[in-house]
């Protein structure tokens, strides 16, 4: 391949990413040399003035295999409620009369006056016999008509007699939803299109958290015909959020270590605890919610979570294993070298993985970590697990707990509290939960407006979504752009930092893609 200088760049360099005005030299896949001197020769030249080069960036939360079929269904961002659910449903089934599945994507029942999703008995009027889902924005929750309520198998309270599904339940669905479409169309089409959607953005690799058993040839295949770097995580083989069940079959999970889902609590069923004193926040806070609205929404949302009294303070009791049954799970995957991906959104569920990594030295992430307190972030700093944030969050769910008071308690996505503990974090983007643009989230995590205090500096950000990333899943990376590295890069037009720059290219294995 020869070797290829970039030069007249802003190296973002080595394992911490600090930026220095520079000079890259790439020796086919790797790094040969970087330094601010007279560059050295080479093969191919490409100046690039007022360029910023970074390493590529390392997404290791991205649902890639979800989001393909996106496009393919329809986007209920824009929906103000039931009406227009209904109304795109109804235009949907006249327009698709032969599709297996009707799909409907991030909806965000929150905002809406009724403050809940369509009823099966709604659904059914709006597209008689057809099979539909509609999703909530955090792919934790959705409505599903008739015809597939017989798929809604999962824990007691995951199915609502209104056909409203959660966690166990909904991951069900989504599951048999996605295996039907891709037998209905070329799935790998679709996944070629996503995966050019994250190397267009400066994703050089793409680390999926969820991939049936059945799958990974199929995950295979495509890490064969697309540049980007690919690995994932399974689980269970009838839905994601089903309870382990040992299914993780031999590797290679593409280009990291071989890796299994857990949930420990969920989305709006999140495990929390805050002190005695945030309760009349959340009381109040729900109720002025509702009267802004002239609706009574906030009010049955509130009225349907769960809420335990402790010494502690307050509790949201969502946790779906007990300590000794969690020790016994992470005990025998660590026991076969498997690493663990662990979702637990609410400080209590990362309190009790805490604990639990710590009892069995499993290699762990915990994701997610959305509702943090100092206490819970030194536990995790003393597990030796690694702590993986969502910057996107705080901008799509930061209002939630705004409203309810609990922002005055607990740090959303607090990547400075992980930090200060010890521990840096890693920065994904949960796709298409969160923004898949790696830029949107570094700049959400070194300048936030809500919880200022919690930004981290831009160094520190680049770092956790490049280098630390990719040291958290065991793929290439970890060095950063440094002699010896593989040469994943991506660079932007402009800083990284300020609005409006865009990467611009994006190299793999020294490679343009």
């Amino acid at each position: 391949m020869g070797r290829t200088l970039i030069t007249g760049v802003t190296v973002w360099g080595g394992a911490g990413c600090e930026p220095e005005p520079g000079w890259v030299l790439l020796d086919g896949e790797r790094i040969a040399a970087t330094g601010q001197d007279e560059p050295p020769a080479a093969d191919v030249v490409v100046e690039l003035p007022g360029r910023h080069v970074l390493p590529g960036f390392v997404d290791t939360h991205t649902h890639l295999t979800v989001a393909a079929w996106q496009p393919s269904g329809g986007d209920a961002a824009a929906w103000t409620g039931l009406r227009d659910a209904l109304h795109a449903v109804r235009t949907a089934a006249e327009a698709a009369p032969h599709a297996p599945w009707l799909l409907f994507w991030n909806a965000s029942l929150h905002a809406w006056p009724e403050g809940r999703l369509p009823t099966a008995a709604e659904l059914d009027e709006a597209a008689p016999g057809r099979k539909v889902l509609v999703s909530g924005v955090d792919l934790h929750r959705g409505a599903v008509s008739s015809p597939a309520l017989h798929l809604a198998v999962g824990e007691p309270g995951d199915l609502t007699k209104t056909g409203e599904v959660w966690e166990a339940a909904y991951g069900r669905v989504l599951r048999q939803a996605l295996a039907d479409l891709a037998e209905a169309a070329d799935p790998e089409e679709a996944l070629l299109a996503e995966a050019r959607r994250h190397l267009a953005l400066g994703i050089t690799h793409a680390h999926d958290p969820y991939v049936p058993p059945s799958a990974h040839d199929r995950m295979r295949r495509l890490a064969a015909a697309t540049p980007l770097r690919l690995s994932w995580a399974t689980g269970p083989e009838t839905g994601i959020f089903d309870a382990p069940s040992r299914e993780a079959p031999e590797g290679p999970y593409g280009e990291a270590v071989r890796e299994v889902k857990i949930f420990l609590d969920g989305a709006d069923r999140c495990a929390l605890r805050v002190p005695a004193a945030a309760l009349p926040g959340m009381v109040g806070g729900t109720v002025a919610e509702a009267l802004r609205r002239r609706a009574f929404g906030p009010i049955r949302e509130g009225m349907r979570r769960k809420m335990a009294f402790t010494r502690g303070g307050v509790e949201l009791p969502y946790l779906r294993f007990t300590d000794d049954a969690l020790v016994r799970v992470l005990a025998a995957y660590a026991e076969e070298g498997i690493a663990l991906r662990i979702h637990a959104l609410g400080n209590l569920a990362a309190e009790q993985a805490a604990r639990a990594v710590t009892k069995t030295g499993a290699r762990a992430t915990l994701d997610h970590l959305t509702g943090l307190d100092r206490r819970t972030a030194d536990l995790i700093a003393a597990s030796g697990a690694y702590a993986a944030v969502q910057p996107g969050f705080v901008t799509r769910f930061g209002g939630q707990f705004a409203t309810t008071g609990l922002d005055r308690h607990l740090a959303v996505a607090g990547a400075r509290l992980l930090t200060d503990a010890g521990i840096p974090p890693v920065i994904s983007s949960d796709h298409p939960c969160g923004a898949l643009d790696p830029l949107v989230n570094l700049r959400v995590a070194a300048r936030r407006t809500f919880q200022p205090e919690q930004s981290i500096g831009y160094g520190q950000a680049v770092a956790a979504a490049t280098t630390r990333a990719a040291a958290s899943i065991g793929a290439p990376g970890a060095g950063g752009i440094a002699p010896g590295e593989v040469a994943d890069l991506a660079i932007c037009d402009g800083h990284p930092f300020d609005d409006g720059t865009r990467c611009e290219q994006t190299w793999v294995a020294g490679k343009r893609t």
